[in-house]
């Protein structure tokens, strides 16, 4: 687990290292692997319940299967909830992985992402790709890659480790939206189907590029600190269960995990921080609302778990940095960093 801790440092390490070289395209595709791997090491650090699907279950063996878990059958003792579509695919979600238990009837317990580190084949294919070898029979291949698929739908993409995040209680529906927000905008770059030239360099990008953007450099500053925040505080509750392991120097931590909040208190990663700014862009929406509606009261600022959560963060974070008054609500925004470029930006 701390080797998965140390990859992620390694990631946005590189990605600061392209941020100062001006690859700023480069540094946030690396910052969306960084995300990804981010939320599964959550989930193995923390993970406590186990996924199962059964499709093709008919309605005289579901009624069994309710039956016993009615009567506290052994094999249901451990499921948490379950639910079953009209086709009759079952989702059973269940509390595990456990050990045998020891001489004293303890029990380990270890999240199933811990197993699927190795277990999941990226590499494999679908069924169809499967072809003959000497070691495996085809019917063999194709089932494994049956089984392959089946692991990545329930366990390893974006909206399954959402999920999973959420059934596990270690992520709220606000911040999984959030994260989701990022996750788009990240991946924009991690899929080069969209030029960002522009908004990633400035309107007279094609001047001459790469070349340095203040604004840029920011916010791969504040993801490199937020990703690499998160993955400690969710690494180290880890050591705590650990008997006879300890951090060689915990203060140390401390004051970087400090740091490191304080510095980028702005961003808005997670939770309901909202800054001024996303106050007075909410306070104006709520204004303009009113006035489309024909009403020409003045709305009250909307409470912060209340405030829309942007989409766009690097446009967020230009605009973070002009000072405005909006003509038509007469509501003004002071930024606490101005920059006269940013309103050219």
């Amino acid at each position: 687990m701390a080797d998965r801790v140390r990859g992620v440092g390694l990631h946005l390490d590189s990605a600061v290292q392209l941020s100062s070289q001006m690859r700023y395209e480069s540094a946030f595709a690396l910052l969306r692997t960084a995300l990804e791997q981010v939320l599964v090491d959550w989930l193995v650090f923390q993970g406590r319940t186990l996924v199962q699907r059964f499709p093709g279950v008919d309605e005289e063996r579901w009624a069994e299967w309710q039956h016993d878990r009615a009567t506290g059958a052994d094999w249901t003792r451990t499921i948490r909830d379950w639910s079953r579509t009209k086709k009759g695919d079952v989702r059973i979600v269940r509390e595990g992985l456990f050990s045998e238990p020891d001489e004293h009837g303890n029990k380990i317990q270890l999240s199933i992402y811990y197993f699927l580190l190795d277990q999941y084949l990226p590499t494999l294919g679908p069924p169809s790709a499967q072809t003959d070898t000497p070691y495996l029979r085809l019917e063999d291949l194709r089932r494994l890659a049956e089984e392959n698929e089946a692991l990545w739908r329930t366990y390893l993409t974006w909206s399954s480790l959402l999920t999973n995040l959420r059934e596990n209680a270690l992520l709220a529906d606000a911040d999984a939206n959030r994260l989701a927000a990022h996750y788009r905008f990240l991946s924009s770059y991690a899929h080069p189907v969209a030029d960002h030239r522009r908004e990633t360099y400035g309107r007279d990008a094609s001047m001459g590029w790469p070349r340095y953007d203040h604004y840029c450099s920011e916010l791969v500053l504040l993801y490199a600190l937020a990703l690499g925040a998160l993955e400690i505080l969710n690494f180290l509750p880890v050591v705590k269960t650990k008997p006879g392991v300890s951090l060689a120097d915990p203060d140390r931590i401390d004051l970087v995990l400090r740091v490191a909040e304080s510095s980028s208190t702005h961003f808005w990663f997670l939770g309901t921080n909202a800054h001024p700014y996303d106050l007075w862009k909410a306070h104006n929406t709520a204004f303009f609302q009113l006035f489309k509606d024909g009403q020409l009261t003045t709305p009250q600022p909307p409470p912060p778990d209340e405030v829309p959560y942007p989409t766009d963060p690097l446009r967020r974070l230009i605009e973070m940095h002009a000072s405005t008054t909006e003509v038509l609500t007469g509501l003004t925004y002071l930024s606490p960093w101005p920059r006269e470029d940013a309103r050219f930006r």
